[in-house]
């Protein structure tokens, strides 16, 4: 009798753990979440097919006595905005600042690097958004709103157009050795800041825009693919299997160009990789 009811309690036991695990709750797939942060999307600058108006730009600010030309404006000063076309702003207009990278993109890290650059388009750095609050004869008096450096006379001001971080859903690993899939290639052209290394959270401009059908969203495989050789010429890599090193998500698009956030990294990435669309 003893035996019979160990046994049975022992079958009870059992009974109750398959039954606890078939209840378990399955792992919840991974939540999506935003690619960047608003200040990383307003702040990634962007390389414009075509260039930048130059119409409305930041001829001064309060608080600046002496006139200095080198004085800069952060977020809750007030700046002045001129129309060389003479067209005053309206009042509760917002406008990003913005100026040209080309001082910033003078150093090439690689050969031919300007030359890919010129053919993306114009880039310029983002340096700011305003909102007009008072309309004078001298000028349109606007406030900081947001800051990404100082606003210096001189910065452009073009309509304000909000940039929404896509969604990404993150993932345990990618394929290391995945072969080719033969879809859209590009490269990353430059850093953004003109950083010739990238990580996690770093990011760049890649050579592929609307006019390749790209899209906010898109994930790209990033692999070596190019090398300088005596800083002479570019050349393919010996044929070899080919070794995903990162990946990055697509934040923005322009017509030749398109900026991505790096999420995933193997190791160091350097501008000149190769990106393929997944």
């Amino acid at each position: 009798m003893l035996h019979k009811l160990i046994r049975l309690s022992g079958v009870l036991l059992l009974l109750a753990a398959i039954q606890g695990f078939a209840q378990e709750p399955e792992a919840a797939a991974p939540a999506s979440v935003p690619a960047a942060t608003p200040s990383e999307m307003n702040c990634s600058g962007f390389i414009s097919g075509t260039r930048v108006a130059k119409d409305l730009y930041v001829f001064d600010g309060a608080d600046n006595d002496f006139r200095a030309e080198r004085r800069v404006f952060s977020e809750g000063d007030y700046v002045y905005l001129r129309s060389r076309g003479g067209a005053a702003p309206s009042v509760g207009s917002e406008f990003s600042i913005v100026r040209s990278a080309y001082e910033l993109m003078r150093i090439h890290w690689y050969f031919m690097q300007g030359l890919l650059l010129d053919a993306m388009g114009s880039a310029y750095e983002d340096v700011g958004r305003v909102k007009v609050v008072t309309v004078t004869p001298q000028g349109a008096i606007a406030q900081v709103t947001f800051a990404c450096s100082g606003v210096s006379p001189g910065d452009l001001a073009i309509p304000y157009q909000p940039r929404t971080a896509p969604q990404y859903t993150p993932r345990a690993a990618l394929e290391r050795f995945a072969p080719s899939n033969n879809k859209l290639w590009g490269i990353i052209a430059a850093g953004v800041g003109n950083t010739p290394y990238l990580g996690v959270g770093s990011m760049a401009y890649i050579n592929l825009g609307q006019e390749h059908g790209v899209s906010p969203g898109q994930r790209f495989r990033i692999f070596p693919f190019f090398h300088d050789v005596n800083n002479a010429m570019l050349r393919r890599l010996p044929e070899a299997p080919r070794e995903t090193i990162g990946e990055m998500v697509i934040l923005s698009v322009q017509k030749w160009s398109s900026v991505g956030m790096v999420v995933q990294s193997r190791r160091e990435i350097a501008i000149r990789d190769g990106v393929e669309l997944e």
